[in-house]
């Protein structure tokens, strides 16, 4: 049976495009947030929330990744880590 969920949207830009992201927060790896547009999901990161960015799925090529990190944790209130602090455990399913 279909239950209702209450989930956290904001929108970023990145590179020119505008994305919406959704938050799903979970009991073991930080939280997740989806990345997608209007017609598709195309990647997700989790990070922690000490600002630790702790995977990716399907995520996007590597220039990209950096810049969609730094506007979800603006946007969601996240802290950004100290120079050097960052530990990305890539669990890239593919890297497109």
């Amino acid at each position: 049976m279909p239950k209702e969920v209450t989930v956290e949207q904001a929108e970023i830009e990145v590179a020119g495009s505008r994305f919406t992201v959704t938050y799903i927060p979970t009991a073991t790896s930080g939280c997740w947030y989806t990345i997608h547009d209007a017609c598709e999901i195309w990647g997700a990161v989790a990070i922690d929330l000490n600002g630790e960015v702790v995977g990716w799925r399907n995520p996007p090529k590597e220039e990209f990744r950096k810049p969609i990190e730094e506007a979800i944790k603006k946007e969601f209130g996240l802290p950004e880590l100290e120079g050097g602090e960052e530990n990305d455990k890539t669990t890239a399913s593919s890297d497109s």
